[in-house]
């Protein structure tokens, strides 16, 4: 059993760097080579996966802290 935890604790943090990583080579990295020469810039903000984006942050700001204000403004500074 606490093999199968070790394997576990070790496998998750893992995946997620794959996960992060793979999510540079498929999209951003594309990106930034294609308009390097042009001088045109990608929009401000962070390459995160896809689906997951700022979903996680959304629901805390407006689900448990129940201060979507907050999010929203924060959001807008940028």
């Amino acid at each position: 059993m606490a093999v199968w935890l070790a394997w576990l604790l070790g496998a998750l943090p893992l995946l997620g760097w794959l996960l992060w990583w793979w999510n540079e080579l498929f999209y951003a990295i594309p990106l930034l080579s294609k308009y390097s020469g042009t001088g045109t810039k990608l929009p401000p903000g962070p390459m995160r996966l896809p689906l997951s984006g700022e979903m996680i942050t959304f629901l805390w700001y407006f689900k448990i802290l129940r201060r979507p204000h907050e999010f929203i403004n924060a959001k807008r500074r940028k």
